[in-house]
């Protein structure tokens, strides 16, 4: 699996877990207003929100570090890895 793949696979993981987040909330929110539904509508509403937790959390962090990778490979200044920190004691940055 090539990395922009995995890239559109981590953003719709992501956008269903903000999805389920949100869809969960406002389940909670009829459930509170309107008793119909029953703990039934509290566990459900619940479930969604914490499915919708585990998706989005992981691939967020995920695409953190992509970001991290490329700021480090564009940007001279950025000293994240043992490497750059190495070069950037020897070599001074000008811009």
């Amino acid at each position: 699996m090539n990395d922009a793949t995995l890239i559109k696979l981590l953003k719709t993981a992501m956008i269903l877990g903000v999805s389920l987040l949100i869809v969960g909330h406002i389940v909670l929110a009829v459930t509170f207003v309107d008793d119909d539904i029953g703990h039934q509508g509290f566990i459900l509403g619940a479930a969604m929100s914490a499915i919708g937790v585990i998706l989005s959390l992981p691939t967020k962090i995920y695409l953190t570090l992509l970001l991290m990778e490329h700021t480090e490979k564009t940007d001279q200044r950025f000293t994240r890895s043992a490497d750059a920190q190495a070069r950037s004691k020897t070599t001074e940055f000008r811009k």
